[in-house]
């Protein structure tokens, strides 16, 4: 009777433990979110040896900073912030100039595929805006659980942007562009069927100040 006793005066203290080791699992969760990094890939983009570039934000696009295309924009620096919906997704945030540091969201657009930054306005019709999250080892970036279907498409001036091809359109080399997507002297509203030069790239999360996610573990 006795240690009958001592077992359930035991409980309260133990559902207290539990309940600690969940507060912590969150509160680690949320700091892994909210740690911000830079995002880079390594490509070749001119038939030579594969560098890191800088993925960086310019008119609503991400573009790839690669030497022999620069692309003067400003250097990703996100997070991982709750996009606010019914469905609770995971989204991803970053800002778009050091002064004033204005936040945008990153979304993918539904009808040409590139990766693009807005204001949650512009997120609204359609387009995928997460969830955002990262590979097991926390070094690459994903999008609905997948690394694999980022790309680099190469755009106006020469210049390359960051897509998602996650139903192969632009990997098939058939989608439809728009010409002022390309640059060209067409009206804007007249696509134009032509091929798409396309990289396949991964996206690689650089954490601010030396920081590896790993270092914020996940109890458990």
């Amino acid at each position: 009777m006795v240690i009958g006793l001592l077992v359930i005066a035991g409980i309260p203290t133990t559902i207290g433990v539990c309940e600690a080791l969940s507060a912590q699992k969150k509160a680690n969760a949320a700091a892994k979110e909210k740690a911000k990094f830079h995002m880079t890939t390594t490509v070749s983009l001119d038939g030579k040896r594969p560098v890191e570039c800088w993925i960086v934000l310019k008119d609503g696009k991400l573009w790839i900073d690669h030497p022999a295309f620069p692309v003067p924009g400003h250097k990703f620096t996100g997070y991982y912030f709750m996009y606010p919906s019914e469905e609770q997704k995971l989204g991803m945030v970053s800002t778009i100039a050091d002064d004033p540091p204005m936040l945008n969201w990153i979304f993918v657009d539904k009808d040409s595929h590139l990766v693009r930054h807005g204001g949650r306005q512009e997120t609204l019709g359609g387009h995928v805006i997460g969830p955002w999250y990262w590979t097991d080892d926390e070094e690459w970036l994903t999008l609905e659980k997948d690394n694999s279907q980022f790309v680099a498409v190469q755009l106006e001036n020469n210049k390359w942007a960051v897509a998602w091809d996650r139903n192969g359109s632009i990997r098939n080399s058939g989608e439809d562009v728009s010409s002022s997507e390309l640059g060209e002297s067409e009206e804007e509203d007249e696509p134009r069927r032509r091929p798409l030069k396309w990289v396949p790239i991964l996206l690689r999360r650089q954490m601010q100040l030396g920081m590896k996610s790993q270092y914020v573990k996940k109890e458990g």
